[in-house]
């Protein structure tokens, strides 16, 4: 099993569940104003937890991976509640993430699931078409007899 591809899988699950979302992506950038509000998911990067380098193990053994991919809210248009309307969307996708039981599932035990921040496009001097980025690091085991 490839815990990365099975976090990406369900978290595009997860995204096309979000209600009042038109359409949901993985690696698709190009959505129009009719495609929204859409949630995009980019595969996005990984580093390993380089703590237990060094320390005799062979490099098959078992490492922590932290991924980091990118979960864009695309609302667009322009409206007076565009704020709060980004804001609900963004409560419901946090919710959904941090309490699925299959991606703790996927992160096992010693991994981990973590929100770390936001980011908008509300903001003076920005496009301002309700955009809204998310990030969360996924930890997970990565064991080479599971490849």
């Amino acid at each position: 099993m490839d815990r990365r591809e099975a976090i990406l899988a369900r978290l595009l699950e997860i995204a096309e569940g979000i209600p009042g979302i038109a359409l949901a992506a993985r690696n698709r950038p190009d959505f129009s104003d009719r495609a929204r509000p859409a949630i995009l998911i980019l595969d996005a990067d990984e580093t390993a937890d380089d703590r237990e380098k060094g320390r005799g193990r062979p490099s098959y053994s078992p490492n922590l991976i932290g991924m980091t991919p990118e979960i864009h809210v695309l609302l667009g248009g322009k409206h007076e509640q565009l704020g709060s309307s980004i804001n609900a969307l963004r409560v419901l996708l946090l919710k959904a993430i941090l309490t699925d039981s299959a991606l703790q599932a996927v992160v096992g035990a010693n991994g981990d699931i973590r929100y770390e921040a936001c980011a908008t496009d509300l903001a003076a001097g920005r496009c301002v078409e309700g955009n809204l980025g998310l990030s969360f690091t996924f930890t997970y085991p990565l064991i080479p007899s599971e490849l």
